[in-house]
């Protein structure tokens, strides 16, 4: 536990838990540097990336840590720290604490010198409980959670990627500006991109999924730029690719597409991030890429998305 000389430049962040979605974990510390524990808590390097967040959800300031409760309250008493119309709230999800999470914040409130607004809070402090370790933090960023308004767009299929989801995806390469999608279907991917401001190229074989994406974009006010195309033989250059690859019932026929698609996102893009129905990193290296990290989402029983997220050399 750090001292609380350690602890001026200390950040962390809040995410969501899923324990069978390792898209949280790689999200997080794609915008943060840091790596969710079981509870949600990543001890992280930065936090001004918390906005564009679609698991990660909140970004804060270490004010005080120590090993106990009782420690922490008069860690938290003897520092200085602005805390005007505040609140409190414990984040303590496997109740490891011995008190109920409202006597919690009262006690810590007694020792602040500032009186609390529950209902329009200026400040807003957390307090996180692992194993042997309380952190109590201010809220520096939170996410905006803007991907939810795509839930509602007006075109989908059934095997459209939920907004949260894509939005995650595009997180994964936070320094790209361009971005394209060789397989769009409905958009999903497009849109989120396109949302944080990225120069966004759609494409699909299928003009239905074009037509799809277009609407879809132009519904929420954003210029399209969505073409037919063998995404085999064609791909725009952007700063990276991701898309969600075709797989179904055919997997011997959908390999030589997939294959395809994959040895031209190696010439379109230094960074690739891609869906598949399975760890596809063998064909990933065939096609020029390396450095390939993977994680599994389980969407239902019996079936699990991997996610890639991969480089090349152009």
């Amino acid at each position: 536990m750090p001292e609380p000389t350690d602890l001026a430049d200390e950040r962390f962040a809040l995410c969501a838990r899923f324990p069978d979605n390792g898209l949280v974990g790689a999200e997080c510390r794609s915008l943060t540097g840091g790596s969710p524990d079981l509870s949600g808590v990543a001890v992280c390097d930065r936090t001004d990336r918390v906005e564009r967040g679609a698991y990660v959800q909140q970004g804060l300031r270490t004010i005080a840590a120590a090993s106990s409760f009782d420690e922490l309250i008069e860690r938290v008493a003897a520092t200085d720290f602005d805390a005007h119309r505040f609140r409190i709230d414990i984040h303590d999800p496997y109740r490891l604490a011995s008190w109920p999470t409202a006597d919690m914040s009262m006690m810590l409130a007694d020792g602040i010198p500032f009186s609390p607004d529950l209902k329009h809070p200026v400040r807003r402090f957390v307090v996180t409980v692992a194993d042997g370790a309380f952190r109590f933090g201010e809220v520096v960023a939170e996410s905006e959670n803007s991907h939810r308004v795509h839930d509602d767009k007006p075109w989908t299929t059934s095997s459209s990627l939920t907004s949260q989801f894509a939005r995650a995806l595009v997180n994964l390469v936070p320094d790209a500006r361009s971005i394209v999608d060789p397989c769009c279907g409905a958009g999903s991917i497009v849109l989120e991109a396109a949302s944080l401001g990225l120069t966004a190229f759609g494409a699909d074989w299928k003009p239905a999924m074009v037509g799809m994406t277009t609407k879809n974009l132009e519904h929420f006010g954003h210029e399209p730029s969505v073409v037919k195309a063998d995404s085999r033989q064609e791909m725009a250059q952007a700063d990276a690719v991701v898309t969600d690859l075709p797989y179904g019932q055919a997997i011997t026929r959908d390999e030589a597409v997939v294959r395809g698609i994959l040895q031209r996102a190696a010439t379109a893009a230094p960074l690739g991030v891609f869906v598949a129905h399975r760890d596809i990193t063998d064909w990933l290296t065939d096609a020029g890429y390396h450095d390939v990290e993977v994680v599994p989402v389980l969407k239902r029983k019996r079936f699990t998305r991997w996610v890639h997220r991969a480089s090349c050399s152009l």
